[in-house]
């Protein structure tokens, strides 16, 4: 089976790994528990729907 050649418009594997490494020491900022800041915003956006799906529910309970 031929080996298949890696695209030209992709990076080297070793540019991949530099990158990561360089990723993996910068770390988070002092004080913050995310290092990634979309994990952040989805979790402030599941607890916005959490506490507002409680106010509706208790709202719909005390209604019935």
């Amino acid at each position: 089976m031929p080996a298949f050649k890696r695209p030209s418009f992709l990076p080297s594997l070793e540019t991949l790994e530099q990158q990561a490494q360089d990723r993996s020491a910068d770390g988070a900022r002092a004080g913050s528990q995310f290092g990634h800041p979309t994990a952040k915003y989805v979790l402030i956006a599941v607890l916005v729907v959490t506490v507002v799906a409680h106010i509706v529910g208790g709202i719909a309970f005390a209604l019935i």
